[in-house]
């Protein structure tokens, strides 16, 4: 395993819509344990391909919850949500800053696995979050797209007094608010050649939410 340099906005590839990986070989094991070793080393509780110049649709994510979980994903789609929650995050690739964001409390995801099994996981609190987050990034985009209060941290991740504030994203209305879709759930993941699935359920408590800051994604 190698660790990875992590590239930082204005980067191109983190505006690219990344694509789905097709066929899942040695090459892509190695550069989901690169990924996760460069998480580590970060530190961090997720990463995305893009993050470290990939434009693949691959993400790593250890809540560092004492559960001892890591997942290593392979075109993950979320197909299922609920709830609102308002946490802060960072981001590896956008260091400095924190920011508030809105995300959906709970969350079905559905990927493959790095054998190329179908998995389901049910997530909610700080591992829902951190699942939106990275799959953001394969769709080129940066909490800072919708945060608010947007500031900045000092190097030991105490937040400044003086605060910049961004007002980018109002609270959201949960009613009619855009569900995710579960039409072409599973496409990308039957075009890599996914196996018969099984469900991961993972709760995460929600007093972690809004603790995003702490480990930057």
């Amino acid at each position: 395993m190698a660790i990875l340099e992590i590239v930082k906005e204005p980067a191109e590839v983190l505006r690219k819509k990344a694509k789905p990986v097709t066929k899942i070989n040695a090459s892509i094991r190695k550069l989901l344990d690169d990924m996760t070793e460069t998480m580590y080393a970060a530190p961090g509780v997720g990463l995305a391909a893009p993050q470290v110049g990939v434009s693949k649709r691959l993400i790593v994510v250890d809540p560092q919850d004492g559960s001892g979980q890591l997942y290593q994903l392979i075109n993950p789609e979320i197909v299922k949500a609920e709830g609102w929650v308002k946490g802060t995050e960072g981001c590896l690739s956008i260091p400095g800053m924190v920011g508030d964001v809105w995300r959906y409390e709970k969350v079905q995801v559905v990927a493959l696995d790095r054998t190329g099994k179908k998995v389901w996981i049910d997530a909610e609190g700080y591992l829902a979050i951190i699942f939106q987050h990275e799959i953001d990034h394969l769709d080129g985009i940066l909490y800072t797209d919708k945060c608010t209060n947007l500031r900045p941290v000092s190097e030991d991740g105490e937040e400044e007094e003086e605060a910049e504030v961004a007002e980018v994203m109002p609270e959201p209305v949960p009613q009619g608010a855009g569900e995710p879709s579960a039409e072409g759930a599973g496409q990308a993941a039957a075009e890599a050649g996914a196996e018969e699935g099984e469900q991961v359920t993972t709760g995460v408590s929600g007093e972690r939410r809004g603790s995003a800051a702490a480990k930057e994604e």
